[in-house]
């Protein structure tokens, strides 16, 4: 499924392949602009920046989305501890960790203060429950004094289950 969204301005990842690493993740995959591939990404793992390169030959059609990109980039990672320090590999990371967590067959969420955009850690109830059993789940009395947040996949985050008890009843 290709997030077609506004969430992250469009952006996605597309067609990841990712492997392990030594410094850093070792990947391959496409960003998309709203589903069309725009820039064909690489890292071989080694602790080297992204690697970005055109999807065909237009190089002026390329340097624009290349700047296109870094400029929302540059404004998305602004509020961040480490704005201005590769942006657009700050962006796609997260885009990575979106396309992961959009893989997952159980559905993730938080509990209190976890915070996984920090340490990737999340928490899964066991066996196969599904979206709409987990918000329930999460709204019940065994979570009552938690706070509670689920991945929306749409979103491209951690939602609070709190706005998204009436959806599920």
């Amino acid at each position: 499924m290709t997030n077609t969204t506004t969430t992250y301005g469009g952006y996605a990842i597309s067609n990841l392949r990712e492997a392990g690493g030594e410094e850093t993740l070792r990947f391959d995959g496409f960003l998309t602009l709203h589903g069309r591939k725009v820039i064909y990404l690489s890292n071989d793992g080694h602790g080297s920046s992204h690697r970005y390169q055109p999807v065909n030959e237009k190089w002026d059609q390329f340097k624009r989305i290349r700047s296109d990109f870094q400029a929302y980039a540059t404004a998305w990672n602004a509020a961040s501890e480490f704005a201005g320090l590769e942006d657009s590999d700050q962006l796609v990371n997260r885009l990575i960790e979106v396309a992961l967590l959009n893989r997952l067959r159980k559905v993730p969420f938080l509990l209190d203060n976890m915070d996984f955009w920090a340490d990737g850690e999340y928490v899964q109830l066991a066996g196969s429950a599904s979206r709409e059993q987990v918000v329930r789940a999460l709204n019940g009395p065994q979570y009552a004094d938690r706070y509670p947040r689920v991945w929306d996949r749409e979103a491209g985050d951690f939602l609070p289950v709190s706005g998204l008890a009436q959806e599920t009843r």
